[in-house]
């Protein structure tokens, strides 16, 4: 008997080691590698699932969000390719994007004010027309009130223009954009290449007008033009490169 008993526990403790081993083994951190991993969105998330990035396709890409709430979703579906960061209390913050067809291609990389829209970005637009390729590219400063978000705006303009005819709101939209790109989203500042090819850094003034700009042109002329409050644009420079 009293051999019985050694023998039994020797296994039990034979026992307890090997099941000790076992789950040191498959607690063991892993790494494991994958030639490919083939989805339509990866989202990054937090243990409690808390979004933090998205990479996505155009059908599945997230939506712009505050606090975790979706913003308007008829107006921010975005239908593109890309990254988009989330911060820790469900704030959509910027992202990179990039798509495009056999006549156009566009991409960016953007950086959100808090609570709000983006204020800097690095973007390239570029489309063919006719036989000839129009391209801008550069980084871009915004303004952006505090107070006012232009997805509110936008829902109440489509509202209230519901009931017009097709160019009237054209001509509508077209009052409201002058009016949100000089009281709510001004420009400040693009440092680039534009459309007619000049390539330089164009300021604005607190109302989105261009006050000063500093250039070379298609035909190597640096320039250097300050405009007044009147708009009266002011040639300070003109100097021919050869």
């Amino acid at each position: 008997m009293e051999k019985i008993k050694k023998v039994l526990t020797l296994l039990n403790t034979l026992l307890i080691i090997g099941i000790i081993i076992y789950l040191f083994s498959t607690c063991k951190d892993k790494t494991d590698v994958y030639k490919e991993i083939r989805t339509q969105r990866l989202s990054v998330v937090g243990p409690d699932g808390h979004l933090y990035i998205a990479i996505s396709n155009p059908e599945k890409q997230a939506l712009a969000t505050q606090n975790g709430e979706v913003l308007n979703p008829d107006i921010t579906n975005r239908d593109l390719p890309g990254l988009i960061f989330f911060n820790r209390v469900g704030d959509e913050v910027g992202g990179i994007y990039y798509d495009g067809a056999e006549d156009e291609g566009y991409a960016g990389i953007t950086f959100d004010q808090q609570k709000n829209d983006q204020i800097l970005a690095i973007m390239k637009d570029e489309y063919k027309d006719g036989n000839e390729w129009k391209r801008w590219y550069g980084m871009f400063l915004r303004e952006r009130s505090d107070s006012v978000r232009v997805e509110e705006l936008f829902k109440k303009f489509k509202e209230e223009t519901k009931e017009l005819s097709e160019p009237e709101q054209r001509e509508a939209y077209l009052e409201f954009k002058a009016f949100l790109d000089a009281e709510i989203n001004t420009y400040r500042m693009f440092l680039g290449r534009e459309e007619d090819k000049d390539v330089g850094l164009f300021l604005y003034d607190s109302k989105g007008r261009e006050r000063i700009k500093l250039f070379v042109n298609a035909k190597d002329q640096a320039r250097l033009m300050v405009v007044d409050s009147a708009g009266i644009t002011h040639d300070v420079f003109n100097m021919l490169i050869p």
